[in-house]
């Protein structure tokens, strides 16, 4: 199992300024599960985008306007931490109520685009119970997806095929597609999201 890279994030406003730092170990899943999530507050315009989602439809970011987003980055094959950062999500979609789903929305970029087709994703997604009503898994092109992860700061550095080291965020962004508040870690607390969630739903 590679070593987990994890990116940390130092300063956010207009950009975020990422510091790239190795952290080495034998059991690093087991690792990646006791390392503290940072939680940030920031604020970061995302601009619009339009990738593929697990339908194979096309999905552009600008049509959830007026939501409160949670924007996940993993991939399919990860080891380590993206299994912790779906599972998380998949409690916080659990935990929301009707009123709130009507109001926000999950989403999950892929950080390997190579494996990650539409019809990869949806399996993945049935591995974890994601409603679709109001998760959406997303790939496409890397050139689309570079722009993507650039836009939320995100660093991809591929290790080999199936392997990618990657920024473990989980972001939450506004109903005016700013970006709010960034968990930098493998397993963001449920709770401190949720909370998140329905701070910036209480906003207009």
């Amino acid at each position: 199992m590679s070593a987990l890279r994890v990116w940390v994030l130092y300063r956010l406003g207009l950009a975020f300024f990422l510091n790239f730092t190795s952290i080495a170990g034998a059991a690093s899943a087991l690792h990646s599960a006791l390392k503290p999530v940072e939680r940030r507050q920031v604020n970061l315009p995302i601009a619009d985008f339009t990738l593929t989602d697990q339908g194979g439809k096309s999905f552009q970011f600008k049509n959830l306007g007026g939501k409160v987003v949670v924007v996940a980055f993993a991939y399919t094959t990860c080891p380590d931490v993206c299994p912790l950062i779906t599972a998380a999500l998949r409690q916080v979609q659990s935990k929301l109520t009707v009123e709130e789903r009507k109001d926000s929305y999950l989403l999950t970029v892929t950080t390997d685009p190579e494996i990650d087709s539409p019809k990869v994703l949806t399996g993945y997604a049935k591995r974890y119970g994601a409603e679709l009503d109001t998760w959406s898994f997303l790939t496409g092109s890397e050139t689309a997806l570079k722009s993507v992860w650039k836009n939320f700061g995100v660093g991809v550095k591929r290790k080999g095929r199936g392997l990618v080291d990657h920024t473990p965020l989980t972001a939450i962004v506004d109903r005016h597609s700013v970006l709010r508040v960034a968990f930098i870690g493998p397993s963001p607390d449920v709770s401190l999201v949720l909370n998140d969630i329905r701070s910036l739903l209480a906003e207009r």
